[in-house]
C-alpha cells in the first residue's frame, strides 16, 4: 500500500506528491516543481530512496526542480509526452514569466498514451493522454490504489487553464470526458492544485465538464 505525502511548492502552491512504498522503502516523486529541499527533507524523514520522478506536464512549476532532484536521487525522469517539448525548450523564459526559480534546460524521458510504468514493487501507473492544458500532457491512473494523477487538467471543480500557448479548450474537455469518466466512479483525483477530490464527484459537480 502506497502513502501518499502532499507538498506544495513554488510561489504558486502546485501540489509535488511523494507516492512512498513503506514496506520496501521506495518512493516515487511526482511533479517536482520547486522548493526542493523539502522534498529531499521529507524523502529523508520517510527513509525511502526515490525511484523516478514522473511528470504531468511541461510548465515551470510542475517541473522546475525535477533535475535538481534527479541528480540527488540518481533517478530518471519521466513525462509527459513529447508534444510538450516546446515547453521544455523554454523552461528559462517561462521561469521569467512566472517569477519562479530558474533551471536548467533538460528533457525528460518522454511517454506514450497507454504506457504502463512499473517502477515499484506491487503497482503499476498507466499513462493517459490528456492534451488540452498543453499538448503533451498526461495523467497517471494508479488501478491497485484506484487513484488517478491529473496534473493541470482536472481539478475539484475546476479544470486547466487553456489561455497559455499550445492551450485547447475543446481538447481539455474532449480529454476529460473520454479518458478521465470513463474510470471507475470511486477514483480518487490527486490534481496539481488544490483540493483532492473522486471521478464521481467531478461528473456530478464540476461546472466545467459534466458527465
Amino acid at each position: 500500500m502506497l502513502e501518499i505525502y502532499t507538498i506544495p511548492v513554488t510561489v504558486i502552491a502546485q501540489n509535488c506528491r511523494i507516492l512512498a512504498d513503506l514496506e520496501h522503502k521506495l518512493a516515487v516523486v511526482v511533479d517536482a516543481g520547486g522548493d526542493i529541499a523539502i522534498v529531499q527533507n521529507a524523502l529523508e524523514q520517510l527513509q525511502v530512496e526515490c525511484k523516478a520522478i514522473l511528470l504531468t506536464h511541461g510548465h515551470h512549476d510542475h517541473v522546475g526542480g525535477a533535475l535538481q532532484l534527479s541528480k540527488y536521487c540518481n533517478c530518471k525522469i519521466i513525462g509527459p509526452c513529447k508534444e510538450d517539448t516546446y515547453l521544455f525548450d523554454k523552461l528559462q523564459q517561462q521561469a521569467k514569466a512566472f517569477n519562479l526559480e530558474p533551471c536548467e534546460t533538460f528533457y525528460p524521458e518522454f511517454v506514450e498514451d497507454g504506457q504502463i510504468l512499473k517502477l515499484l514493487p506491487n503497482v503499476t501507473f498507466e499513462v493517459i493522454a490528456t492534451p488540452g492544458h498543453t499538448p503533451g500532457g498526461v495523467c497517471y491512473y494508479c488501478k491497485e490504489e484506484n487513484f488517478v494523477l491529473t496534473g493541470d487538467t482536472l481539478f475539484a471543480g475546476s479544470i486547466g487553464r487553456t489561455d497559455f500557448e499550445g492551450g485547447n479548450f475543446d481538447d481539455i474537455v474532449n480529454s476529460i470526458k473520454t479518458r478521465l469518466y470513463c474510470l471507475p466512479d470511486n477514483t480518487d483525483v490527486f490534481a496539481g492544485h488544490g483540493e483532492d477530490s473522486n471521478i464521481l464527484t467531478e461528473k456530478h459537480n464540476n461546472p466545467f465538464v459534466r458527465a
